[in-house]
């Protein structure tokens, strides 16, 4: 009997012996265990995806994000929930669309207003899961319209908005504040969201001089123009496309600017290592694609096409990913990676398909083959515009003026040739299934904060053309 119990006795201590050699094997081969990852979430503002060399540009704009993306995967098609910053960052960070959400107006550009929407308390943000998952939650940022009385620092242990939609050195700054809380975490949630490429656009050095001169950028004062100022110049920005490409390379400088900043950050921090890393943008930027500049202002490709480069925590093979994805996928797929249930109201969808996605060797890794069949934007501010993108069409419709737009989004990237009045079946059925979309929305109910702007800001939102 003695010999028996000491038998099974043996059994079950060499079974337990397996189970953690093999899970100690797993974690080696992923190179970091579950729940075990520090997260990065980079946003940068008024960031165009055509204007990055990771994504073709033929200027070399962003070499610190490109090596990032070498280590990790590349979405070519993810789509902002709107064009403007307040409404996507409040998407980010509940997935769920603007409409749901209700933060949708921009009420700093009246100097009559005094209120400004704020993030339900019926939403849990991305910040206060991660919290609760036992993260310590860093978070600086350069943008007005995400101040903490708006609810941007729900769920952050330490949070930060500078002021003047402050510059990258300022932000770091910000984070070396927090170096040691932040080293000496277990692990840590960080969002950093940069301001530096969102108009007025400065002359940048080194790289303003690599895309075009100094005299040429200051024959008409471009950098010190309000985008009022700027916007009068539009005629002239269309017959003169040396002025417009002095505009363009203003911007392309402060993308190498904020890019050099992203590259201090990772290497102070050694965030290369054990670190699930995310960089986006809230929107795009207008450069005459649709006769306009800006952003706010439509629901074009230009302004709502984003970049999304996503590096797991143990590095991978570069890998470009063709799906449709969508900003408010970015919360149910990092909380997928922490096998964390998702909140409720979650409308997004994981980037990935595997349940033990972290055990899993890089080559196999399997992104999901159709996230969603179509892929939603909508703006309610200088207009009233939603539009639906499949994987052959986008469709437009203006609430305003009741007209709508239909492109074949893959043969018209530009979005150059409107052929609604050619595929009146087509429109039909995309109208009737955006129509269906709104008024199934779930909405909840926003809350309104005080916005006392200082002449200071007054001065800024002038500046960037948020008051005229």
């Amino acid at each position: 009997m003695k010999r028996f119990i000491f038998l099974i006795r043996s059994i079950v201590i060499l079974l337990v012996l397996l189970k953690t050699v093999d899970c100690y094997c797993n974690e080696l081969k992923a190179g970091v265990s579950k729940n075990d990852f520090n997260i990065v979430l980079i946003t940068i503002d008024t960031l165009r995806v055509n204007n990055l060399s990771c994504y073709g540009y033929q200027r070399n704009t962003s070499p610190h994000i490109d090596s990032i993306a070498n280590q990790g995967i590349t979405f070519v098609n993810a789509i902002a929930p709107s064009s403007w910053t307040a409404p996507s960052m409040v998407s980010l960070f509940t997935s769920v669309y603007p409409i749901n959400h209700g933060v949708v107006r921009d009420t700093m550009s009246s100097l009559k207003a005094n209120k400004k929407e704020a993030i339900s308390d019926k939403l849990i943000t991305l910040a206060e899961v991660l919290k609760r998952q036992g993260y310590n939650t860093f978070g600086v940022v350069s943008n007005l319209h995400l101040q903490g009385k708006f609810g941007f620092s729900r769920g952050f242990n330490h949070f930060k908005c500078l002021k003047n939609w402050s510059p990258a050195p300022l932000v770091n700054q910000a984070i070396d504040l927090w170096q040691d809380d932040i080293e000496k975490s277990k692990k840590f949630f960080l969002w950093v969201h940069y301001s530096d490429p969102h108009h007025p656009y400065h002359a940048r050095n080194p790289w303003i001089g690599q895309y075009t001169s100094t005299a040429l950028t200051q024959e008409l004062n471009l950098s010190e123009k309000k985008m009022g100022e700027l916007k009068n110049l539009i005629p002239l920005f269309k017959k003169d496309s040396q002025a417009l490409s002095n505009l363009v390379a203003l911007y392309d400088s402060e993308i190498n600017f904020v890019d050099s900043y992203v590259g201090e950050l990772m290497q102070k921090f050694e965030l290369d290592k054990k670190t699930l890393i995310v960089i986006t943008s809230d929107h795009g930027e207008e450069f005459l694609e649709h006769g306009n500049l800006d952003h706010g202002n439509n629901l074009y490709q230009e302004t709502i096409h984003v970049p999304l480069i996503v590096k797991l925590p143990h590095s991978v093979a570069k890998e470009t990913v063709e799906q449709s994805v969508n900003l408010i996928d970015v919360m149910p797929s990092i909380l997928h990676l922490l096998n964390v249930d998702l909140p409720k109201q979650t409308l997004g969808k994981s980037f990935w398909e595997k349940e033990d996605l972290l055990s899993e060797v890089p080559e196999k890794l399997i992104r999901r083959e159709a996230l969603t069949n179509y892929n939603f934007s909508e703006l309610d501010i200088r207009t009233v515009s939603k539009t639906m993108i499949t994987s052959e069409w986008k469709y437009i419709y203006n609430y305003q003026n009741n007209t709508e737009e239909l492109y074949k989004i893959k043969e018209d990237a530009f979005e150059l040739n409107n052929v609604a009045m050619h595929n009146v079946g087509q429109c039909q059925k995309l109208r009737e299934q955006l129509s269906d979309w709104v008024s199934k929305a779930k909405k909840y109910p926003f809350k309104t904060q005080s916005f006392l702007p200082s002449p200071e800001d007054l001065e800024k939102l002038k500046q960037l053309g948020y008051i005229e």
